[in-house]
């Protein structure tokens, strides 16, 4: 599962931004935690849009927002036949831009590893919902995890679906069911990654410091 995500606002997150026509700029943010406001690219009447969401999706038919269930993450191979995932699946997909993402290995403990690509910004796959009316509307969303690649297992056995460029728009566009897209969840890498041992103090999620290196980066493909 992914839990934390960083945002550095640096080239490869504004070249990401750029090919989707979003001219904003996002605030360096890290040790991202779920339930936190996170900016999320959703696709918008003409064009792509830039908004925030509240990192912990609540269904459109939930009767009240909760954290009983652990709803930041979904699955991707139940997404289809979930409840809670199935109709944003269909129509309501979204992008959450990142410049790395937080995973703990199993070691003496629990290592959190700072993993990023090594050429440009992540467009991790997501879904988003909107709950309530008026004044007590809550837009959230998830992030959708698939199984691991090879490289990465020793790592962790899940991993979070980071989208290829030419996959984006797709992926964005509400007229595309779905499960035509089930291939961009497959176990895939969009290029080498990075992933670096960081300094335990990122376990708490009240940590906004950049994630501090440990020992040497390792390549992952």
């Amino acid at each position: 599962m992914c839990g934390r995500y960083n945002i550095i606002d640096d080239p490869a997150i504004r070249d990401l931004l750029a090919y989707l026509g979003i001219r904003q700029q996002l605030q360096t943010t890290y040790n991202i935690a779920p339930t936190e406001m996170v900016p999320v690219i959703r696709q918008g009447e003409a064009a792509p849009e830039l908004c925030r969401m509240r990192w912990w999706l609540v269904p459109s038919w939930a009767k009240e927002p909760s954290t009983k269930y652990s709803m930041f993450n979904a699955r991707a191979e139940g997404l289809a036949e979930s409840r809670a995932f199935r109709h944003p699946f269909k129509r309501q997909r979204c992008i959450l831009p990142a410049s790395s993402f937080i995973e703990w290995r199993k070691e003496d403990g629990k290592q959190p590893y700072d993993i990023r690509l090594q050429q440009g910004a992540l467009a991790l796959a997501g879904l988003w919902d909107c709950w309530g009316e008026g004044s007590e509307t809550i837009l959230s969303c998830a992030m959708i995890t698939t199984d691991a690649t090879p490289g990465f297992r020793h790592i962790h056995s899940r991993m979070p679906v980071m989208l290829e460029q030419d996959m984006l728009h797709q992926w964005l566009n509400p007229e595309i069911d779905g499960r035509s897209l089930m291939a961009c969840l497959l176990p895939n890498l969009p290029g080498p990654l990075q992933a670096v041992p960081v300094a335990t103090r990122i376990n708490n999620s009240r940590v906004k410091e950049k994630p501090e290196p440990i020992a040497a980066e390792e390549r992952i493909e």
